[in-house]
């Protein structure tokens, strides 16, 4: 048992776990729609993934760490401004073993109050660093209106060996919530090199177009 009552398990990754409150894996079959995310940012890669997603005209979801949009507000703001979601992923992405629910409050009030000084909105929606719940975040999350998002499709983009477009295509399907990330899970962010997500980023939305599959907003799977 950890201080402020959160109790951790490392199995609270699992999706039959609903002790710790509802979360969206995925969406529904119906229409061959797939949402994109992306965690950790915004970084300066942000802005080379924006590019892409513009000339695609392909929506996407960011959740973003708040030491990360007051070290880069402006590319905050142009996800907001180009019509992209925004998602809260904790301010400094800390493991969340060893820590209690006062302390990843607090991580999540920063991240609320730092998104809303750039774009006059707090999110309604979290993703858990490292997709992990525990205990005390349902609690957490409920007074703050928060809805988890997880996902079902994951490129592996922080792998240097893996194949980021072979591996985020090999399972993807209608409903399908990818993850991919434009940021790193440790501080200082600057040590991120997200070249190879921004290279394989195009491939991706061309493989699941080729597949059938439309990008929507998340929104549309959160309303479903």
């Amino acid at each position: 048992m950890l201080a402020g009552g959160g109790f951790w398990v490392s199995a609270s990754n699992g999706r039959t776990w609903h002790v710790f409150g509802p979360a969206l894996f995925r969406g529904p079959a119906e229409g061959r729609r797939v949402a994109l995310t992306f965690d950790d940012g915004p970084t300066a890669y942000t802005e080379q993934i924006l590019d892409t997603l513009s000339a695609r005209n392909v929506p996407a979801t960011f959740f973003v760490c708040g030491r990360n949009v007051e070290r880069y507000p402006y590319i905050l703001s142009r996800i907001q401004a180009e019509g992209h979601a925004i998602g809260n992923h904790s301010y400094t992405h800390p493991h969340p073993y060893f820590h209690g629910r006062a302390f990843f409050a607090s991580q999540i009030d920063r991240t609320q109050d730092a998104i809303a000084r750039v774009t006059g909105q707090r999110p309604t929606i979290f993703r858990p660093p490292y997709g992990v719940r525990w205990f005390g975040l349902k609690s957490v999350l409920r007074e703050r209106g928060l809805r988890v998002v997880k996902w079902s499709d994951l490129g592996y983009d922080w792998l240097k060996e893996s194949d980021i477009v072979r591996e985020t295509l090999k399972g993807l399907g209608p409903g399908s919530i990818i993850v991919l990330h434009d940021g790193y899970r440790d501080f200082p962010s600057e040590q991120a090199d997200r070249s190879r997500t921004v290279r394989a980023l195009p491939a991706i939305i061309d493989g699941a177009r080729e597949a059938g599959l439309t990008f929507v907003p998340l929104a549309e799977f959160l309303l479903e």
